[in-house]
């Protein structure tokens, strides 16, 4: 076993403690031998956590006796002291050991007030290009801070690229601040990605005009409002934006996907959000998408993350980009039911697309509209490599009816009568596991003259490479390498013939896909 130890190089031990689960396990591992406690060391300082300054001041003592293992911290969450808990005067001390970790990248922040000693600590962290503000209260910095003195000459610049802030407070009980600006982002001369959840938080018009990409991820009911209103205070100084993500989340399974309050009337006479010559990828609700890629016309990637209501207003949204020359190359839309024209639409106006996604809440294709599509109007696509239509699952919320059974006793006859209930309610039980194995059955079926059409698709659409035309797993294939079969007689080969598996991929790989190829830096 130990020369099977120390064959083995120290980079594949690195990997193997790279993929422990968990630091108690990792920790266990570095008590096997000198050896495992050098590696196994540097993989658990890799990402630190102080869930609070007490630990943190704990931690110092390790790091006074290994000076050595602090090139080997990646990632920092740092926990501060509560607002109203006494600033602790031992912060200096922290953040002077934080100063050390040169080769620091993720810095993350939660809770309390910011203190001062952020800014020259991150002035000292040249490889910190992400900053991470949670739940925090951020003062305006100290202006001395930035100013260069005579035998120093200038502070370092801070090299952060990449600004998060979630549930940013605005106020502690000593005073008030502008609740919608982040005041210390001018000072970040480097940001070029924002990412908020809040559609009031914004940067200053200096750094705003700095970034390149912008993501707003709201959450809640009744907070949104009009979107395209509020993002006019986002994007009207923003000229060099390539990617701007707009989401709206809420947990409330019966309302609509599109979340908040958010209108979904397309006014055509409200201007443009913003000139947004730059803008490559967009992400957005309906009719917010619209406004916003009235002034993109270099949009590459669109999806439109709500539902479109009017297949007129897709219509006309397919249609613009085809009148503005938009060279998009991937297509995901979202109607409140289905309509054959905006896919023969979509085929018509999109002549560069790569990937295209169609997803309904109601209705669906016809088996004949589907052979035709991919035989007279697909190959107007001759780039398209993904076709994805896919229907929308009912809300949880539309879920049957549950019977609160009431803890007290019934009455003799109330008894019986649910007594004599309970042969049909097992009746009901059976004909829904009955309808849930013939619906099965259906889509088993369907599944196959599914596949026979994609099939007949591959010979008009040679760069077809994945199809899912539904919900159900075994409606998604991926074509493998064709292989060449023979014919009658010996030597005679009678063609290559395309071959479709089914595509095994999952949730998570295919949006992960999907936004490798959504990507602002990098072609689909």
């Amino acid at each position: 076993m130990n020369a099977i130890m120390d064959s083995l190089p120290n980079e594949m031990w690195l990997r193997i403690f790279g993929v422990v689960e968990g630091a108690q396990s990792l920790a266990a591992v570095v008590l096997v031998c000198r050896r495992f406690r050098d590696l196994g060391t540097e993989v658990l300082v890799r990402h630190v956590v102080w869930r609070s300054t007490a630990v943190a001041l704990r931690h110092l003592p390790f790091w006074a006796r290994n000076p050595g293992k602090v090139h080997f911290v990646r990632s920092l969450s740092l926990t501060l002291a509560g607002y109203n808990d006494p600033p602790p005067g031992d912060n200096e001390d922290i953040f002077a050991q934080i100063q050390t970790f040169h080769r620091l990248r993720h810095l993350k922040l939660v809770g309390g007030v910011l203190p001062d000693e952020v800014y020259p600590t991150l002035q000292q962290l040249p490889s910190v290009t992400e900053l991470v503000l949670e739940a925090c209260f951020v003062p305006p910095p100290p202006p001395h801070l930035f100013q260069p003195f005579p035998s120093d000459g200038p502070p370092p610049e801070i090299q952060v690229t990449r600004l998060t802030v979630s549930k940013l407070r605005h106020r502690i009980p000593m005073g008030f601040i502008d609740p919608v600006t982040v005041p210390f982002a001018h000072h970040l001369p480097h940001l070029r990605t924002f990412v908020t959840d809040s559609i009031d938080i914004q940067i200053p018009f200096e750094a705003s005009a700095r970034l390149t990409s912008l993501t707003v991820a709201l959450f809640g009911v009744g907070i949104v409002g009009d979107i395209q209103a509020h993002l006019v205070g986002h994007l009207r100084h923003t000229p060099l934006l390539e990617h701007l993500d707009v989401s709206v989340r809420n947990d409330n399974p019966t309302l609509s996907p599109a979340g908040g309050n958010i209108s979904n009337v397309l006014n055509l006479s409200t201007p443009p959000v913003a000139l947004l010559p730059r803008l490559r990828a967009l992400s957005a609700p309906w009719p917010a998408a619209g406004h916003v890629l009235l002034g993109a016309p270099a949009l590459e990637h669109l999806r439109v993350t709500s539902q479109i209501n009017k297949p007129g207003d897709a219509l006309w949204l397919l249609e613009h980009l085809h009148g503005a020359g938009s060279p998009v190359r991937t297509a995901a839309l979202c109607l409140a039911s289905w309509d054959d024209e905006v896919l023969l639409a979509a085929a018509r106006c999109l002549p560069e697309c790569r990937a295209l996604e169609v997803v309904y809440q109601a209705g669906a294709p016809g088996d004949a509209f589907l052979f035709n599509l991919g035989i007279h109007h697909l190959p107007l696509l001759q780039q398209l490599h993904t076709l994805r239509l896919l229907p929308r699952p009912p809300p949880a919320g539309a879920a049957p009816l549950r019977v609160a059974w009431d803890p007290a006793p019934a009455p003799v006859v109330e008894a019986l009568a649910l007594h004599a209930l309970w042969p049909c309610f097992d009746e009901a039980m059976a004909s829904l596991e009955e309808q849930a194995a013939a619906a099965q059955c259906v889509e088993r079926e369907r599944a196959e003259v599914m596949k026979e059409c994609v099939y007949a698709w591959a010979r008009y659409n040679p760069a077809l490479e994945r199809v899912r035309l539904g919900a159900w797993k075994g409606c998604a294939w991926m074509r493998r390498a064709p292989r060449t079969e023979l014919g009658a007689g010996s030597g005679r080969r009678k063609g290559k013939k395309d071959l479709w598996d089914v595509d095994a991929e999952d949730e998570d790989a295919q949006a992960a896909r999907w936004a490798a190829m959504c990507a602002a830096d990098g072609d689909a």
